[in-house]
């Protein structure tokens, strides 16, 4: 898998500073994986891919790529 495909810290930050109006600094966040850390996955660049914002529970929820 290319690099440019996985997201890396720059992006992150670009992608939280893009969303800040949209969330409040009390939003949790949620990753979508197990507690075991049986797998580690990367998270891809794309937002349209990696991202869901739920305003009703107040959280943010990122979804790793499965190979």
């Amino acid at each position: 898998m290319a690099g440019q495909n996985i997201m890396n810290i720059g992006k992150l930050k670009k992608l939280l500073n893009e969303i800040s109006s949209e969330i409040g600094d009390d939003y949790h966040v949620w990753l979508s994986s197990d507690e075991e850390g049986n797998e580690f996955l990367p998270m891809p660049a794309n937002p349209k891919l990696c991202l869901a914002i739920d305003k009703k529970t107040k959280c943010i929820i990122f979804f790793p790529l499965h190979r």
